[in-house]
């Protein structure tokens, strides 16, 4: 005994299954973006700069001298869309070095700042530019 289902029943379903499908594809197809933070050496002496968790998606500490008007990245973020101040771990460290003296910039003195700066966008790449001499020892 076959039981056959009308015709609306089978639309239906399939109309659900479609409906999940979209739903699920429209998840993984989400907007991936990159989040750069640049300083920019406007101190007029060469900086030596060391970081730490700088990246939350490779932390690995890294070190090198930014000469005066060099730009160089201070931050490296990907997100969803969130905004990049959610994105600077608590744990960010930068140490500014010159022959002026050491000046320690942490998370929430790097939040502060980018919340100060214009963002500039181009696709999925955002860049905010430190270029005052906020961050010079």
């Amino acid at each position: 005994m076959s039981v056959k289902l009308p015709r609306t029943i089978l639309m239906m379903r399939w109309v659900s299954l479609f409906a999940c499908f979209v739903s699920l594809t429209a998840c993984a197809a989400q907007q991936v973006y990159r989040n750069d933070v640049y300083l920019l050496n406007t101190c007029g002496v060469p900086l030596e700069l060391t970081l730490a968790n700088d990246s939350n998606y490779d932390d690995q500490p890294r070190s090198f001298t930014l000469n005066p008007n060099q730009r160089s990245s201070i931050g490296n973020y990907q997100s969803f869309g969130e905004d990049v101040s959610v994105q600077i771990r608590d744990q960010y460290s930068l140490s500014i070095k010159s022959q002026n003296g050491t000046k320690s910039i942490d998370a929430q003195t790097l939040r502060k700042a980018v919340a100060s700066i214009k963002k500039t966008e181009e696709k999925a790449v955002r860049s905010w530019t430190v270029d005052t001499g906020a961050f010079c020892p």
